[in-house]
């Protein structure tokens, strides 16, 4: 079990505010969107550091595609408001420890250290509160992403709206570790083979991590036993206490690189597979 980064306890209570877990541009729109085919017509622009502006993907419908912009573009929003607040509690804690060692200042006129210390944590929990959003948004991206992609690879029919909606929401463990054991050679058919070697690389880099938040999750849960199937079932930002480091360390960052590029591998996929022609 990891242990806390913060050089004090906390105060607070080791529970979390639940948020409701929904993509709300994606969710919110699909239901109204239906399940339209998009129109042949308008290029598209590729791979890009942008996502390819897509007006006709033919294959897709606009509540795919409309819930896959929408995620990308919330897990862009998230990823960098995540670092940049990561980044202030580095700053702040490199203060906190030069203040605790320099400038302590005299009883009771302490104000100066109590106040990096205040700073310091109401950052941490900011930070800590953003990454447990950033992954409910990224996990869901991820899935979405790989059972679209992996459904055009298939040939199966498109998903409703309904069940765009509910992938929208962030996958339980297990949900997320299903989808990522889907080998990366059958879903990146269209890529060379180093290409799809690496990706099988980064995909079991985090299937490894999984399994080492699921045993974290079972020794948190060590006064009431859990099995393996029941650590599947739980979601993150559930079980992510105050008190240890935020389960998703270490696998945030590679989480958001493979859902941020899943949205153009569908559109590669469709731009160069031959069975689409």
């Amino acid at each position: 079990m990891t242990v806390n980064r913060q050089s004090r306890p906390h105060p607070e209570a080791a529970t979390l505010k639940k948020l409701t877990v929904v993509a709300h541009g994606a969710c919110q729109r699909t239901a109204a969107a239906g399940n339209v085919p998009l129109s042949d017509g308008c290029a598209s622009q590729g791979e890009s550091m942008r996502l390819p502006e897509c007006t006709a993907l033919a294959p897709l419908t606009t509540a795919e595609w409309g819930a896959i912009r929408s995620l990308h573009h919330a897990c862009n929003l998230l990823r960098a408001e995540w670092q940049t607040a990561g980044t202030l509690v580095d700053r702040l804690t490199t203060l906190q420890e030069t203040v605790e060692q320099f400038d302590q200042g005299t009883p009771p006129f302490q104000h100066h250290q109590e106040a990096v210390d205040v700073a310091r944590h109401s950052a941490y929990m900011y930070e800590r509160e953003l990454g447990l959003n950033a992954w409910r948004y990224a996990s869901a991206h991820a899935v979405l992403g790989i059972t679209i992609l992996d459904r055009l690879v298939v040939g199966r029919p498109a998903l409703t709206a309904a069940a765009v909606d509910e992938l929208c929401h962030e996958p339980t463990l297990g949900q997320l570790r299903e989808a990522l054991s889907i080998p990366a050679g059958h879903l990146l058919v269209a890529r060379r083979e180093e290409s799809r070697q690496r990706a099988d690389e980064d995909r079991q880099h985090l299937l490894r991590a999984l399994g080492s938040i699921s045993v974290s999750i079972r020794v948190l849960k060590e006064n009431k036993p859990m099995s393996e199937q029941e650590a599947a079932a739980c979601l993150l930002s559930e079980n992510s206490p105050l008190g240890t480091d935020p389960m998703y360390d270490g696998v945030l960052a590679p989480l958001f690189d493979l859902a941020e590029q899943t949205p153009f591998e569908i559109n590669w996929f469709l731009k160069y597979d031959v069975t689409l022609r």
